[in-house]
């Protein structure tokens, strides 16, 4: 499958995201790999510090929209990747469209912090329906709440906001979530997934989301 991990707006967790999904299928065996479409390619130095004893996986650099679709297409049907993440750029510019063409799945990390985080994610809606008109072919897609505090108020009020938001943009809401936790970070810090390391309620939310994705995938 090819999962995109995309939101317009810097600073929700799409790297994060893709990291630690990569993480979790390649730990079952998967042959997967990450497309870098950021000009910042954090996922290329998260490889470049990922550990030997580790699963490998591979991250290929590519933000050009001219190539990137070629990439994935390759590395799909004649690389035999079984799982391809997408860690895609924040922004509006020409490589989300192809990036959001040729995904099976879109996955758009958000952070409850306020009205802005919501709002930014209607251009992106907005983009992602228009697309599925033209493919005449609905893209799924879902909000994937990350950094979430739930028993903050203004966590709790974002998230109903969060719901009416989800019904007017037709995008779904992942029934998984990511916590606000200090491993997420350590763990990108030495080129990790949570899942290696010894957070178990970490390691329970990126397993989910990760069985919540091939789930989803496997009913399109």
């Amino acid at each position: 499958m090819i999962v995109a991990s995309i939101n317009h707006k810097g600073g929700t967790g799409k790297t994060i995201v893709a990291q630690n999904l990569a993480v979790c299928y390649a730990q079952s065996g998967n042959k997967v790999c990450i497309i870098d479409a950021d000009p910042s390619q954090n996922s290329m130095r998260w490889f470049d510090a990922r550990g030997e004893k580790e699963p490998r996986i591979p991250v290929f650099a590519n933000s050009s929209y001219r190539t990137i679709r070629r990439t994935i297409e390759d590395l799909y049907s004649n690389e035999g990747y079984d799982t391809i993440i997408i860690d895609s750029p924040p922004s509006l510019e020409r490589i989300a469209e192809e990036i959001l063409k040729i995904s099976h799945l879109v996955l758009i990390p958000i952070t409850p912090t306020g009205g802005n985080d919501i709002w930014s994610t209607e251009q992106i809606a907005e983009e992602i329906e228009a697309i599925s008109k033209e493919k005449g072919q609905t893209i799924p897609s879902y909000f994937i709440l990350n950094r979430l505090q739930p028993n903050l108020k203004v966590h709790q009020m974002f998230m109903e906001a969060l719901k009416q938001h989800s019904k007017a943009y037709k995008v779904g809401i992942m029934k998984s979530q990511l916590h606000l936790r200090t491993v997420y970070g350590m763990a990108n810090l030495y080129g990790q997934g949570v899942y290696e390391q010894s957070d178990k309620k970490a390691i329970t939310e990126v397993v989910n989301l990760a069985n919540e994705v091939q789930t989803l995938f496997e009913k399109l």
